[in-house]
């Protein structure tokens, strides 16, 4: 009896969704949506290998990594106990406000939604300090032990597949614009792998005789934003092949893009202003120049309006996530929109378009429509619907025409594994016999390149997205603690540089 219920629940399962289909179809076709549809469909089958192919796990190398970390998380505890005079729990945010604000006497921070805090932004500002207050180390090893117990608790814990691979689901229609999303498997194991830390990723391997092969679209979004824009200043950048965070550096600080490269030079990555006061007054050049930004470098400020500042964000916004002073956010967004004018007469033309019919179209054909309450909301998420829908789609059909290509997939062909996809790229892995010479490579990486950055157009203009490629023994980036990491590729030379690493290191 219970199997004749279950047989008759099925059986019209499938038949009401075939009427779903055909009372819809219509609708599809009318609205103009089919093309999206088709898209869609067409992912099914290389989603389904990538759920099914997992990505091999050094374990040797993970289980060192856990005894590693909970190692240096005991000795960062000890060293803060030391430090405080007592014990301080990291993970309770009342002994933590306690300590910063009542025993220290730091001025309390307070988040978003206007509560005092002892968040990741609230220990920044602690650790960093103040012109009338000295940074406290202290907020630094909380974040650092903090980090440790999220990446063991998190991503050292996984759950692996019985073949000690890491497998994942991914949603082909899981966001509005087109993003794939990624979670565990439906048997409770593996993660979203979507957005695994760097730290996690140098455990993730290619198979034994196979390399990483990672194609990224470069500097994706902004791209879509100076041709959809129309915006003379970004378009030249990008037809000039300039490094676009130094070119959008150099015009707000008007500075020569040589004076930008040298300041980035010597700054890097850091962010304490003490310090970068101290590197930028003993250097010859950049003492005799006012106004720079106090926290980071030149470029790095550029870099940060690049991925910001096309999407509506306001100075308020743009300081607190920067961790910098609002006069100073105020002046740097002025700045950006005051070299890249095209930006907010494309503000414009989205409104008119979504007051006529609520409909955006990206440069592939995909219809977006906004139903949410008008205003600032949903004019911000509209500014960002066809740049990030572009390079998705675009991406996403690049992966489905590699899949495709027997050329490339088959055995008789690369036997090349498509093995994830990060939203503006895609992780694949390669049999060294396949890439042995050359010729071969090239070509490899021309057909790769040919599928995945498609001719777009949008308003007469018509552009690509450049496609760049790493390869590599892990798939976390290359650092002086990951040697075997990914590294950039743009010939074979570069590779073969890649082979000679890995054999110097074994012998």
């Amino acid at each position: 009896m219970h199997s004749q219920k279950f047989l008759e629940y099925n059986a019209l399962d499938a038949a009401c969704t075939l009427e779903i289909q055909q009372a819809i179809w219509e609708t599809l076709e009318k609205e103009q949506y089919m093309q999206t549809y088709n898209l869609t469909t067409r992912l099914f089958p290389v989603l389904m290998f990538m759920q099914t192919r997992g990505i091999k796990v050094d374990q040797e190398r993970l289980q060192k990594t856990r005894t590693f970390i909970l190692k240096t998380q005991e000795e960062k505890q000890n060293q803060l106990n030391a430090l405080c005079g007592r014990p301080l729990n990291v993970n309770s945010s009342k002994d933590c406000q306690n300590f910063f604000y009542i025993e220290r006497s730091v001025s309390p921070y307070k988040n978003k939604a206007g509560n005092i805090s002892v968040d990741d932004m609230a220990l920044q500002r602690i650790a960093r300090g103040t012109a009338n207050r000295p940074g406290m180390y202290e907020a630094k090893l909380v974040q650092e032990i903090r980090g440790l117990a999220k990446l063991y608790s998190t991503y050292l814990t996984i759950e692996f597949d019985q073949d000690e691979r890491l497998r994942a689901s991914f949603n082909p229609r899981g966001t509005k614009f087109g993003r794939l999303s990624s979670s565990k498997t439906i048997f409770g194991t593996g993660a979203n792998l979507q957005n695994l830390p760097q730290a996690f990723k140098q455990f993730l391997v290619p198979d034994p005789g196979y390399v990483f092969l990672d194609v990224d679209k470069r500097q994706a979004e902004w791209v879509v934003v100076a041709y959809v824009s129309g915006d003379a200043n970004m378009i030249a950048a990008i037809e000039q092949g300039k490094d676009v965070h130094v070119h959008t550096a150099s015009l707000m600080f008007n500075l020569d893009e040589a004076i930008v490269k040298w300041d980035n030079e010597l700054i890097g990555h850091t962010s304490d202003a003490d310090k970068i006061k101290l590197i930028r007054g003993n250097d010859n050049i950049l003492k005799h120049f006012d106004g720079l930004p106090r926290t980071m470098s030149v470029r790095q400020c550029g870099k940060k309006s690049n991925h910001g500042l096309n999407y509506g964000e306001g100075f308020k916004n743009f300081s607190l996530i920067n961790e910098i002073l609002e006069v100073e956010g105020k002046r740097i967004v002025s700045a950006y929109h005051k070299i890249y004018p095209g930006i907010h007469l494309w503000y414009d033309n989205v409104k008119r378009q979504l007051q006529k019919d609520r409909t955006l179209v990206n440069c592939m054909g995909r219809r977006i429509r906004f139903m949410d309450a008008w205003g600032e909301s949903l004019w911000k998420a509209a500014y960002s619907a066809i740049p990030q829908s572009t390079v998705v789609d675009s991406l996403n059909q690049g992966m489905v025409f590699i899949y495709a290509d027997p050329a490339l997939t088959g055995i008789d062909g690369y036997n090349l594994d498509i093995l994830a996809q990060v939203h503006d790229s895609i992780l694949m892995q390669v049999p060294l016999t396949s890439i042995d010479t050359e010729e071969k490579f090239n070509h490899l990486i021309q057909t790769i390149k040919l599928y995945t950055s498609p001719e777009l157009t949008y308003s007469g203009r018509t552009f690509t997205i450049a496609s760049d490629f790493k390869m590599g023994w892990n798939w976390g980036e290359a650092g002086t603690d990951n040697a075997d990491g990914m590294k950039d590729v743009r010939t074979y030379a570069d590779f073969q540089r890649i082979l000679e690493s890995v054999n110097e290191g074994t012998q």
